[in-house]
Formats: structure tokens, sequence, C-alpha cells
């Protein structure tokens, strides 16, 4: 135990005598640390744990997924076929269902609108959930016309009703409909993802079917049930669908997964594990920088290591001894990095908050206990591989040569070992800057994308009207008509719109086909729906190229016609002049609709600019109208000055409607793409620190073999060696060892790039970014070798040829 104690002692001591060198490892291995904390505990927490509801475990999301036309996501179903299901499952099989939805609640004091989710009364149950106050959902709650009740977030009681004990029974208004409070649920609740209040899905099996509501299903099963007895059902289901309109459903097949991956779909999870190995390549290019550094001071006490062995310590001992300081130094780094990791995680979260994207509100990625043994590992293996190299340096019969000649054996020994990490070093710096440089490229493309509108003096908002208070499409267009009309007699107001669509954001997308062409067995081409006004060229200053826009003449009761723009003309028209032709769509009835064109504009980006950009086609919002949709007020000033007056006006119009989503359009803009902002910021940061370590790492090695190569330049320099051929020798040797590291990096590099790509369409793997990534890291090599050789040069000869 003294001897123990003893050692460990003489470890802290000897990082305390050279202070400037253990805090530089801490710095470097602390921001690696810091990465892979962070990244591991979003990993942790929306791949690897289970959801937080009680019976997580046991519950499944089933439903369709059609791979070909919709990808991997699971696919919902419609309420009636909800109740069909129920009836052909097997017994012992529950399902449930769920729809995200707006819900406008009311009192006497104010209107807001909130995040809810309309639900089956044994969806909680299912879960395992409980209300704090009231009673749960009931099947009574179901039947359609019975009275609207409704369970509240914790957080919208406290926050909305101040903790009311006498909440239970309020009566409000939901979407203009009466409602009575009936339940409370615990606090952090939240499902599935930031919802705040729910209702009872009333399924109407005789009802319109327009009227239906369309529900994501969970399924829960006996566990000595088989998957083939539930697939079954579905797959029976399916083909019934397909007699009935086999092109729609050709490729559709059963879908079943688990609670987890209901939250965190393929494509997050391959972005997490990409960024996860993004970042362990950062730690381990903080390793290797470290384990430089180690090698360095272990070198630079290679006599007193030397000395010891001949007085008799064992190397087992010395190995324990520099395993200690390595051991030593990952210790702080990690305690520095929790923090740093906590902070990034936090600022992380910060940025979804503020938007209605990013992951549900129950995940937690904080810190717990877990993490800190994770991150307890972490500094264990980083330790071992930052004491590697001195260790095996005991193995080597250097040291013992430093005896007889003041360790010069041992400095001129160490190159081949600096050479090799630091071209590890170069290689993965590589890797992560390649992918870096792709995802900034990508990125910053999204960002720069034209849609084809004039985004200045923009101010939008999403708007819901309700069939309570607007009980047919005469009564939706008359408020859209006055509403607009209040709009622009505002002297700050210059246009008002109102649409489906939100351009660069939303919008419809359906099956299209030009009139004359027969129907595709495979399915008609995708297009890109939006119902409008007149005034929506206007308003967001879209050019109309040819034709004619939309008047007050093309009403419900007149012929059908459409806009398209300039890829639509392109994709379907063929160069033909599409002024007079007919286009053809499924109505709200599911019947097959003809829209004469009547106008071409320019070309239009209708969704997220991060989605696949379609053809865009046009309908006036008089022959298509919808309930949910999405103001655009051009402004002559300010338009976030104009918000408190366009809540007025609307108000004034409607107390019992709120505006949401009340955004400039550079607001917009960030919202939906916040999650490509929070990446580039990421992996922007990851290469940052790739290339410094990087760079930290060719300077420690050229400074190192510029200090061994004193006396040899002295000599030259004595015997009048020009300094240019002497800078040159040493700009050699340093660009063959930057070339093999840029080579293996690349090799490397460019398929782990292609993967993030395959991940995130937008991206892709060019030329550009490999001759940019070449040019960086050749002048980051040039400079960090030029620096310590001019300085070695700029030595008197004489002083030089004294030095050791």
């Amino acid at each position: 135990m003294d001897r123990f104690l003893s050692d460990v002692r003489q470890i802290w001591r000897s990082l305390i005598r050279q202070p400037l060198g253990s805090v530089l490892i801490v710095v470097v291995l602390s921001l690696g640390m810091a990465g892979v904390i962070s990244i591991l505990s979003f990993v942790k927490t929306m791949l690897w744990e289970p959801a937080p509801f009680p019976n997580a475990a046991t519950v499944s999301n089933l439903g369709w997924r059609d791979p070909i036309n919709n990808g991997d996501e699971v696919q919902g179903i419609a309420g009636r076929q909800l109740l069909e299901w129920r009836q052909r499952m097997p017994e012992g099989v529950e399902l449930a269902g769920y729809s995200t939805a707006t819900l406008n609640l009311a009192d006497r004091d104010k209107v807001e609108r909130y995040d809810g989710s309309f639900i089956t009364a044994n969806l909680l149950p299912m879960l395992g959930v409980q209300p704090l106050l009231g009673r749960p959902l009931a099947a009574a709650d179901e039947v359609p016309g019975a009275p609207l009740a409704l369970v509240l977030s914790y957080e919208l009681w406290q926050g909305r009703f101040n903790g009311d004990p006498n909440i239970i029974g309020k009566a409000l208004r939901a979407n203009a409909r009466p409602a009575v409070v009936v339940a409370v649920m615990p606090q952090g609740f939240a499902f599935p993802w930031r919802q705040q209040v729910w209702a009872p899905a009333q399924i109407d099996a005789a009802a319109d079917a327009s009227r239906d509501v369309f529900l994501n299903l969970l399924m829960s099963r006996p566990p000595t049930l088989s998957l083939s007895a539930i697939l079954t059902p579905v797959e029976t289901w399916i083909a019934d669908q397909r007699q009935q309109d086999p092109a729609a459903w050709a490729t559709a097949e059963p879908a079943l997964q688990s609670m987890t991956e209901l939250f965190t779909d393929q494509q997050t999870r391959a972005l997490m594990y990409i960024m996860l190995a993004v970042v362990v390549m950062v730690l381990l290019v903080a390793c290797a920088n470290a384990a430089n550094l180690m090698l360095a001071r272990t070198l630079s006490r290679s006599r007193d290591l030397a000395l010891r062995l001949t007085l008799g310590a064992s190397r087992a001992r010395i190995a324990l001894y520099l395993l200690g300081q390595s051991l030593g130094l990952c210790l702080i780094s990690v305690l520095c990095a929790l923090p740093l990791a906590h902070a990034a995680n936090e600022a992380v979260m910060r940025t979804f908050r503020g938007t209605d994207d990013g992951p549900p509100i129950w995940m937690d990625f904080g810190l717990d206990g877990e993490m800190v043994l994770l991150a307890a590992g972490v500094a264990l293996l980083s330790s071992l591989l930052v004491g590697l190299l001195p260790m095996l340096r005991l193995k080597s019969d250097a040291l013992a040569g430093a005896m007889r000649d003041g360790g010069r054996a041992v400095a001129g020994g160490v190159g081949s070992m600096s050479r090799v990490l630091v071209v590890s070093e170069l290689a993965f710096a590589c890797i992560v800057l390649l992918a870096t440089l792709v995802m900034v490229r990508g990125i910053d493309g999204l960002l720069r994308a034209d849609i084809g509108i004039n985004p200045e003096n923009l101010l939008t908002a999403r708007i819901a009207l309700f069939e309570n208070a607007y009980p047919g499409d005469a009564a939706v267009l008359n408020f859209v008509e006055r509403f607009n009309r209040e709009l622009e007699q505002h002297p700050e107001v210059l246009r008002a719109t109102a649409a489906t669509t939100l351009p660069g954001d939303m919008a419809m997308t359906l099956r299209v086909r030009p009139e004359g062409r027969p129907p595709n067995p495979e399915g008609d081409p995708w297009t890109r729906l939006g119902s409008t006004d007149p005034g929506f060229l206007e308003a967001y200053g879209v050019e109309l190229r040819r034709g004619r826009y939309f008047n007050a003449a093309d009403r419900a009761d007149t012929q059908k016609v459409a806009v398209i723009d300039e890829d639509f003309a392109s994709a379907m028209f063929a160069g033909q002049d599409p002024i007079g032709r007919s286009v053809i769509m499924a109505g709200e009835d599911g019947s097959e609709q003809r829209y004469s064109v009547i106008g071409v504009i320019e070309s239009m980006h209708l969704e997220d600019v991060g989605d696949l950009k379609l053809p865009t086609l046009l309908v006036p919002l008089s022959q298509r109208p919808a309930r949910f949709l999405s103001f655009a007020v051009r402004t002559r000033g300010d338009p976030a000055a104009f918000k408190t007056e366009f809540t007025s006006l609307l108000r004034t119009l409607d107390p019992d409607t709120p505006a949401y989503w009340l955004r400039t359009y550079s607001e917009v803009k960030f919202a939906t793409m916040t999650g490509e902002h929070v990446l580039l910021t990421m992996f922007s940061t990851f290469g940052l620190m790739a290339l410094l370590m990087a760079a930290a790492g060719l300077y420690g090695l050229i400074a190192q073999i510029v200090g061994q190569r004193t006396r040899e330049i002295g000599v030259q320099r004595a015997l009048g060696a020009p300094a240019l051929s002497v800078l040159r020798k040493l700009l050699t040797s340093t660009l063959v060892q930057v070339g093999i590291g840029i080579g293996i990096g690349i090799a490397l590099g460019i398929p782990f790039a292609s993967e993030l790509g395959r991940v995130i369409d937008s991206l892709s793997v060019d030329t550009n970014s490999v001759l940019l990534l070449v040019l960086m890291l050749t002048v980051v090599a040039a400079v960090a070798t030029l620096v310590p050789a001019l300085r070695a040069l700029r030595v008197d000869p004489c002083v030089a040829l004294r030095h050791e």
C-alpha cells in the first residue's frame, strides 16, 4: 500500500513538474472526450433506451409501409379501418390509435393553440399511464356526438390554468366546440411528441369518408402469440386494398416496429451512428496528439528512467508509472469533458425548444449515472491509447543507450513512432474533414436554394378553421376574403394571401398526369399541390411566365383551372404549349378530376428544401378549399413588427380562432432547417477540432525533428549551405508524411462521406470538396513546418554547433 501511494505521489509530481505539457494534453483530450460523451448521450437516449412509459417494452407500432413510394415510414389507417382491423386480429391482441392535431382551447379570457392528439380511450392504459387528477378516457367518450372530454398535460395545467385544483370539470371550447376537462396527466408526460392536450378520437363508421379521422396504431399482444399471427390479417387487408387500386398498393407491405423505432426513424438512427463514428475519430486524433506529447515527455526523461532500470527497478513498475501518468491526465480530462458535453447538449436542445421539430419533449439528454460510467470507460480506453507508445518504448534498448550518450540515441530513434502518430492523425482528420466539407457544402446549398419567391418583408401564419364555427366551404372562403380585406386595408400591408401551402415549408403531394396519357400501372408522377387565392403570386413575388393567374371569376361552379410551374410544364408536356391542356388528379372523394391549365409560373419549391423537389401545381382555393390555411402578408417595413397587429385583427374578426406559427419568412426558413443548422454546427465543430489537433500534432513533430537536427542544421549553415536548401529538405520530408496521411484519409473518407450522402439525399462527395481538403491540409502542413524550421534557421550556427 505504501508503495502504491508513493507511486501515486510520484505520478502527480511528474504531472505538476511539466504544467504546460499536462495542460495541453488535458485540453486536447477534454475536447475529444466531450464530443464522444455528448453524442453517446444522444445515441443512448434516442436509440438504446426504451420510451419512458411503463408498458413500452410490450407495445409496438403496427401499420403498413410502401418502400418504393413512401420509404420506410410506417403508415397509419383511417378510423373505420381501425374498427375493421380489431375484428380481424386474433384474440388477445389490442389495438389503439392516435393522431396529432391542432387543438384551440378558449375560455372567457383568451384562446390559444396547442399541439394536441386525438386518441382512442385504450391508448393511455396500453402505455401503462394513469392521470394525476381526474379519470381516464372511457369508451363512452369515443361515441360520435358525445361531449368532448379533454386530458391536459401537467405543464399546460400549471401554465395556462395556474394549477387550478378545481380544473376537473372545467368547461372550455376546443376547436370552437364545447368541451370539459376530465383529467390531468403526470408531470413530464407527453405523447407522442410534444403534445399538451388529448381528446377522444370519435370514429363514426357511418359518416362520409372525408370526415374520418386518420390514426397511427399501437399494438400489444400476449407473449405467446407469434408475429405472423398478427401480420397475416394486415397482409389480407393490403391484398383487399390492392384489388381495389392495384397501382397505389402494388408495393405495400405489413410493418411492425418497436416504440423506440417509432420516435427515431431509420435516417435518424443512421445519422446518429455516423456522428458517433465522427467523434470517435476526433477522439482518436486527440489520443494520437496526446500520445505524441506523452512520448516526448517520456523521452525527455529517458536518462532518469534508464537510471531507475540500472538501479533495479522493473520494467513493469516503470510501465505502470507511465500508464498512471496517462490515466491521471485522462481522468482530469473526463472531469473537464463532462460539463463541456452537458453544455453542448443544452445548446442543441435550446435550439430545438424554439421550434416544432426535434425529439419528443420527454427525451432527456442529461448526463446521468450511466453516462458518467460510460465517460469513465472512455477515459480508461483513452489512457491506454495515450500510454501505449511510452510503454512500448520500454521494450527497446534505447533507454539503456540514453545512459551512454546523453539521450541522443533515444531522441534520434523517436522519429518513426511520432511519424506514425502524425500520419494517423492526418488520416483520421482527413476523414472527419471530408465529411464536414460534404455536410457544409450540401447544407449551404440548401440554405441558398431558390424556391421561387421573394422572402423579403414577409410575415406568415397558420390558421385552422373548424367545422363547428365554419360549417361549409362557403363559410371558409368568406372568412378568407374578409380577413384578407382587413389585412390589406392596414397601411403597413402591401398584399395578403391565403393558401394551403407555404413555399419552402409545406404542401400536399399527390399523383397527377396530363389528360390523354394513360394511367401508369406503377402510379402517375408525384406533384406538389397548393390551393391558393388570387393574391398568391403578388404576395409571394412569384413571376407569371405565360397565361394568367386565378381571379374572382374562378369559382366553385365554374370550370376547374390550374396554374403550373416550369418544371411541371417540362416534365408533363415535353416542350408543348400547356395552356388549354388538362391535367387529371384525385379529388377529395377519390374520384378523378380534370383541371384546365391557364398559366405557367417560374419554378417553385413548395416543400421543405431538404425534400425532393417536385413539379408544382396550383389550383384556386375556391375550387379546392381547405380548413388549415397559411396566410402571408407582405409589409412595407419590418414584418416582425406587424405580428401584434396581425393577432389583433384576427381576434377582432374571430375571437375563438388563434393564429399559430406566426413567423417572418426568415424565421420560417430557420424553423424548417433547424436539424440541418444543428448538424452543420456540430460537424463544423468536429472538423475544426480535428484540423487544429492535426496541425498541432504536425507542428509538434516538426518542432521535435528540428530540435533533434539543430546541430546538423548548424553544421550545414556553417559550411555555407543556403537557408532555402535546408528548408527544402525539411519540407520534403514533412510533405511525404502529409501525403501518406492525406492519401489514406481520402481513400477511407470518400466511402465514409458517401455513406453520409446516402443518409441525407442532398449531400454528395464532389471533386471540389476533395481538392479543397487537399489544399487545406497542405497549407496547414506547410505552415506547421515553416514556423519551427524558420525559427531554427535564425539560430546562430555557433550556438547550434554546441546544441545537445
